[in-house]
């Protein structure tokens, strides 16, 4: 080992070769990277002492996030977003565009911090899905930090801020019309968390349709739970707890993983679908198709909704005016498959409450 001449900031050059050793070998020791001789790691660790070698700071501006474009769900778990999340993907890879997706488990306080993080990482731009937080929160975040973002499933009234949705209101309004042709009155709705914009324009569709029908949603046939397989198993079962003559013979359901726990719940009571009742689901996801029974359920175009989401978030990168007024409405056709049949008998026409003006 030479004569040690301590230099103000040594680099890695200085400590190789006051070392003896070759500049890879100081950095195996330093990022302990590699296998060294042990003789050899207390030469390199005396002279980075000696000469008071400090590592260079991080740079401020990377980032893991860079130019990437950042997808929120509320649920990693239901397969609805990943169809949503496969058309962003696609869409974003005819330019290159990285997604990187991101859950929220369902909690607002959770999106909303990570929303925040977001704004101090160079990304492109966010697409947010089923977003709970308030209007104001969104635009807030778009406008003090100047975040390019697209919204799915939320009816976004902001110039500067694209939504693409299916109107969740009518199509409730028909699912609950298709149950009345079947003679069905005693009509349940399953709900989803309760402040989503979503759950509450399904709910508007089914009161207006039964009200057309001189009928009302009666408030022990309304239940709200988690928006998952356990929370609609869970749901179904307090309906199922009533007395017969009470419980329903239909019920609508917020999502179809939900619905897939109401047909499980529904088997568990030795009950039938949809002899004894009726079920439909909302998104119309792959296995619905292949539930037991089928389910008839409410069909969101998920793949182009996605692919759509991605397009209109370029457009606003590049600081191009959303098309229209930035709201885009899709189709959602009701899709009718066998978990869907007649009233029961002894359903009489009026049996499911008092009149809506009553």
């Amino acid at each position: 080992m030479g004569v040690n001449v301590r230099r103000p900031h040594p680099n890695l050059s200085d400590v190789a070769r006051d070392a003896g050793v070759s500049q890879s070998t100081v950095s195996r020791v330093l990022n302990n990277s590699a296998p060294v001789r042990e003789s050899v790691r207390a030469r390199v660790v005396a002279s980075l002492t000696t000469l008071g070698y400090e590592p260079p700071p991080a740079r401020p501006n990377a980032s893991a996030l860079q130019g990437a474009v950042v997808l929120l769900v509320p649920d990693i778990l239901n397969p609805f977003f990943a169809e949503i999340a496969r058309g962003v993907q696609d869409e974003g890879g005819m330019d290159g565009s990285m997604t990187v997706l991101v859950d929220t488990t369902e909690d607002p306080q959770r999106e909303e911090q990570i929303l925040r993080a977001l704004t101090g990482q160079a990304i492109s731009g966010a697409i947010i899905c089923g977003s709970r937080l308030s209007f104001e929160q969104l635009v807030s975040v778009r406008s003090r930090h100047r975040m390019p973002m697209v919204v799915l499933n939320r009816c976004i009234r902001h110039p500067g801020i694209p939504c693409v949705t299916v109107d969740s209101e009518n199509a409730t309004y028909r699912a609950t019309r298709h149950l009345l042709d079947l003679n069905h009155t005693r009509i349940a709705y399953i709900s989803g968390p309760s402040t989503s914009e979503a759950s509450q324009a399904r709910r508007r569709g089914i009161e207006t349709a039964l009200a057309e029908a001189a009928l009302a949603l009666r408030p022990e046939l309304c239940v709200s739970s988690l928006p998952n397989v356990s929370g609609g198993f869970l749901a179904m079962s307090s309906l199922l707890a009533q007395a017969p003559v009470d419980r329903p013979t239909a019920v609508i359901v917020y999502n179809d993983i939900m619905a897939f726990g109401v047909l499980h719940a529904v088997r568990a009571h030795r009950l039938r679908v949809p002899e004894d009742i009726s079920v439909i689901g909302f998104d119309d996801i792959a296995m619905a198709a292949h539930a037991d029974p089928p389910l008839t359920t409410v069909a969101q175009p998920k793949y182009r909704m996605g692919r759509l989401a991605m397009q209109l978030l370029r457009r606003v990168i590049q600081g191009q005016p959303p098309p229209g007024e930035g709201y885009t409405l899709m189709e959602s056709p009701l899709t009718v498959r066998e978990s869907t049949g007649p009233a029961p008998s002894g359903n009489a026409s009026g049996s499911g409450g008092p009149p809506a003006n009553a």
